[in-house]
């Protein structure tokens, strides 16, 4: 039933949810749409329909609506919450409030509409932070909290629970813990306000108990869970566990939402977590057959498809994909692709196609993405010095190309036929006195490029020699620690970091060489040495493609703290009970349920003035 003075029927509802995982959208609107408008439950899924849809069109018009219906759900549940507080029965229309004559059926509507407005909440969190508007998202995450607090509270003054509705809100209060341990350090202050400390396996507990309630959350959970084992990084640690749990979960997943486009993406993912290119190009082809019945094609598959061809090398099929991409306007990562359709132009020796096109990407950009600015500023590198290890370079930043093992040999031989067209091959002496004299500007900024133009004055005599040398090395660094020949790798990174750093334009090549070259010294038991490495590495700031290294590091950092990092011990999870506790009586700064923008206003201001020292 969806009358809002009656129990939930979460079997019927679970129906609705079954839909929106296996691409049927439309159904699914369908379905719920009929009450959205008098059921908070209904008007939740209502909005989530759109939202997971969003995250397969990448399409900006998705997350609009996604955004709107967010909002709708999350006003329709504060106003059944006020209503049945006061004992109510929610009003529809002009119809007169009346009192509520069942008080078990009431106490459960009420927990329902808090969990609702709570994961409203965390859904739009999600959205924002992955949209580039990551202030206001751990705002949200906050407020999120606060509300699945109350909830948790009234559970323990209830006789009896809906086992579905506890699982509803394990989840969410799982997630909320599971998403404080992976946001960036100056967001999570936010969030840790309420009085919260970052509890990843905390959280991922709860998540798995949902996985295997089987109920309504069950394949959000398992999407979390497969975000953790495939998308995470890893740091320092054995990834063999977490893509054996990953492959075990899509199997069941794909058994259960067979046209479940997102989960033959995993699936995807987890191929080429294994080496298995090919595979990973078979689920991502069933996943876009599985979309065909959409409207407007899911552009972030044949994206996903044609880095997949990149990694086999096979360069116009992979351009054939692009293409196409960079003429949708309201693609989010339009940019990047025309970034990486130019690296393919230049791999298949389409040098003036390659150039028109970087020409192109200032034109691609969106005004509120933070990585398009990077991009125009990568595409006139290009263009300057003739984007000979573009493609590579994006396959490395990517973390791709460690996936290509199966070909290796070939790749390196295909990167050495790059480096010929430069004298990127060459080792030249650096004497004393050209390090007396070089324009670098490291020395005396320390390790901080915040305040340097992307570009240097170039030497005439170098032109971009030091460059071309520091991305080769870089690069075959990267592909001969693929293949186990470590004391080679090392060499590459050894050499970018000590002998070419200060005159070195483009800088993010310093940074991301230290880290390859710590994991080296890890690897090989090096481990004090590593420890160092890192922690010089981690002292760098204000250089491109700095975010996915950041991350990289903040979780290799905890891990060596923590000691052995492939220890699969964990401590018990913390109770229901000590989740209220965590969060303390006293209210939040910002009253949850309410938009606070002056509040608002001055924690954005204030991260922004630490970004600017």
């Amino acid at each position: 039933m969806a009358s809002s003075s009656a129990a939930i029927d979460y079997t019927e509802v679970k129906k609705g949810v079954h839909l929106i995982w296996n691409n049927k959208f439309d159904e699914a609107d369908q379905f719920f749409g009929e009450h959205r408008l008098t059921n908070p439950r209904y008007a939740l899924h209502y909005a989530e329909s759109r939202f997971m849809r969003s995250f397969i069109t990448a399409d900006v018009d998705d997350t609009k609506t996604a955004m709107e219906r967010l909002s709708e759900s999350r006003s329709l549940a504060e106003k059944h919450m006020s209503a049945l507080e006061k004992g109510m029965v929610p009003a529809q229309g002009q119809e007169q409030a009346q009192k509520f004559t069942d008080a078990a059926i009431l106490a459960a509507n009420l927990m329902d509409a808090r969990i609702c407005y709570g994961d409203t909440l965390y859904m739009t969190a999600i959205l924002q932070m992955t949209r580039d508007a990551k202030i206001k998202g751990a705002f949200n995450l906050r407020r999120s909290w606060k509300i699945f607090e109350k909830a948790l509270k009234q559970s323990k003054e209830m006789k009896t629970v809906d086992p579905e509705l506890m699982t509803c809100l394990k989840f969410g209060a799982g997630l909320f813990l599971f998403a404080l341990s992976i946001i960036p350090p100056k967001y999570l202050r936010l969030v840790e306000m309420a009085g919260f400390k970052a509890d990843k396996e905390a959280g991922l507990h709860y998540v798995k108990e949902c996985h295997n309630a089987n109920g309504i959350r069950e394949p959000f959970a398992t999407m979390v869970l497969l975000f953790n084992n495939l998308l995470l990084p890893r740091g320092v640690a054995d990834v063999a566990a977490y893509v054996a749990e990953a492959d075990m979960l899509i199997k069941k997943s794909l058994e259960r939402y067979p046209t479940g486009s997102l989960f033959h993406v995993m699936g995807s993912h987890c191929a080429r977590k294994q080496n298995d290119i090919d595979g990973g190009i078979k689920l991502m082809e069933v996943a876009i057959e599985n979309s065909s019945h959409f409207k407007q094609p899911p552009l972030i598959y044949r994206y996903e498809l044609a880095n997949c061809w990149c990694m086999k090398m096979e360069w116009s099929k992979a351009a054939d994909l692009y293409l196409p991409l960079t003429g949708a306007t309201t693609f989010q990562v339009r940019a990047l692709c025309g970034l990486q359709l130019a690296g393919t132009y230049m791999m298949m020796g389409e040098t003036k196609k390659a150039m028109d096109v970087y020409g192109k990407i200032p034109g691609y950009i969106n005004s509120k993405s933070n990585i398009d600015p990077m991009v125009v500023r990568q595409a006139k590198r290009y263009q300057s010095n003739g984007g000979n290890f573009a493609a590579f370079e994006l396959l490395f930043i990517r973390r791709d190309m460690a996936k290509m093992v199966p070909i290796m040999e070939d790749v390196i031989k295909t990167l050495d036929g790059c480096a010929m067209k430069t004298k990127a091959m060459e080792q030249r002496e650096i004497t004393a006195e050209m390090r007396k004299n070089t324009n670098s500007k490291l020395g005396k900024l320390g390790t901080s490029f915040k305040n340097l133009s992307p570009f240097s004055k170039k030497n005439k005599e170098t032109d971009n020699y030091f460059d071309d040398r520091a991305s080769y090395l870089l690069l075959k660094g990267a592909m001969l620690k693929a293949i186990n020949r470590m004391d080679e790798s090392s060499e590459c990174f050894r050499e970018v970091c000590d002998d070419l750093a200060d005159f070195i334009q483009e800088k993010f090549y310093v940074p991301y060489c230290l880290y390859e070259w710590a994991e080296n010294m890890y690897s090989t038991g090096r481990n004090k040495e590593a420890l160092t490495t890192f922690k010089r590495c981690s002292k760098i700031s204000g250089y491109d493609w700095e975010d996915p290294l950041r991350i990289r590091l903040r979780v290799t950092m905890d891990q060596l703290k923590k000691g052995d990092p492939n220890n699969t011990e964990t401590k018990a999870p913390i109770s229901l009970d000590q989740l209220i506790s965590q969060g303390g009586d006293k209210d939040d700064e910002v009253e949850p349920g309410s938009d606070d923008e002056e509040q608002l206003g001055k924690m954005e201001a204030n991260l922004k003035d630490e970004d600017d020292e």
